[in-house]
């Protein structure tokens, strides 16, 4: 059973607030998890991807949603672009990507987008565009953004056309960035806001002014951003890829990977572990058996089956992702049929 951090030497400093004088909200005991996983089921399966999978990001169509893309970063280097049925279509050429952000329907001179922030292995932050139109990436300069030392990237609740992005340095800052098309050669940044946290984070994603991270060993975290960012809760777990999944605005959990398992631990935005999820066969779909990198967007990707978004998960043992209906994981309600 994942165990809740404690107020040992080493787990204090983890579990300090990210401004000195703060202190993070005391933590409960963790309940036992449920025994059994639950099984999900995907609908959809693509790849293989030769080399391995390090990252995702799913891409969203502002304007066409059936046309909406998935976004694999091999471990070869660079990305490749797939449609949601499975059809690789554009390779960009690049370094080794090990987090990946994307903001769709951004307007990039009154051509929707999506803006993609992507973490190469090297530790630096690059800023790409991937078309609607032909989902073709290219590199889109940003003034104002420092690139060097970033540990991973991951998006905040904002509005399309002005998106703002979480970033992770290597140095332990944790910075908001806003980024918007003003009309000049290049596109802008500007500072939100930061904080230095008291451990370095490396993996991230967000909901509800909520973002939740792993440091370099492996821990999970929940960093409030409504104010000042500030960790608030933690808890141990082996190094692994988290998502955060949004049921409503009020609502929402964590799913945690790991290459010590082959199940999915889901835990509540105040680190209580309160399940594990399994991705079991479905039709011609194998299970995945051990899950990797993850991706999640709520846009529709089109049809009745896809309207609600789309959850990937990577397998490292078959080199595929699986897509799985966003509101057919635990948690969404579902209209009941009338007898």
């Amino acid at each position: 059973m994942a165990r809740i951090v404690k107020a040992k030497p080493l787990v204090g400093v983890l579990l300090a607030a990210a401004l000195a004088g703060c202190q993070p909200a005391p933590l409960e005991t963790m309940p036992e998890p449920t025994p059994t996983p639950t099984p999900i089921f995907s609908a959809g399966s693509i790849g293989p991807v030769n080399s391995g999978i390090n990252s995702l990001a799913l891409a969203p169509n502002a304007t066409i949603p059936w046309e909406g893309r998935l976004l694999i970063a091999p471990n070869s280097g660079g990305i490749q672009v797939y449609s949601v049925e499975g059809t690789l279509g554009f390779k960009h050429e690049g370094q080794l990507y090990t987090s990946m952000a994307l903001q769709p329907g951004f307007d990039l001179r009154n051509l929707k987008t999506g803006l993609l922030l992507a973490v190469t292995k090297d530790k630096q932050l690059v800023s790409l565009i991937i078309d609607d139109a032909r989902g073709q990436v290219f590199p889109v300069p940003v003034s104002n953004l420092p690139t060097a030392d970033t540990n991973a990237v991951c998006t905040l609740q904002s509005p399309a056309k002005a998106p703002l992005f979480a970033v992770l340095r290597q140095n332990s800052d944790f910075e908001i960035w806003k980024i918007e098309d003003t009309g000049a050669d290049t596109l802008q940044a500007t500072k939100i806001s930061s904080a230095t946290l008291k451990t370095p984070m490396n993996g991230c994603s967000s909901v509800n002014e909520q973002v939740f991270a792993t440091e370099i060993n492996g821990a999970t975290f929940t960093i409030d951003i409504s104010s000042k960012p500030v960790i608030t809760h933690g808890i141990e777990r082996p190094n692994g890829k988290l998502v955060a999944i949004a049921i409503n605005d009020e609502t929402a959990y964590i799913l945690h990977s790991s290459k010590s398992s082959n199940v999915l631990q889901q835990i509540t935005p105040d680190m209580q572990q309160t399940a594990s999820l399994h991705v079991a066969p479905s039709l011609s779909i194998p299970a995945i058996t051990s899950p990797g990198a993850m991706a999640i967007s709520n846009w529709s990707f089109g049809g009745a089956g896809f309207s609600a978004g789309l959850l990937a998960i990577a397998d490292n043992e078959n080199n595929r992702v699986s897509l799985i209906v966003r509101d057919t994981l635990p948690g969404f309600d579902h209209d009941q049929e009338e007898r």
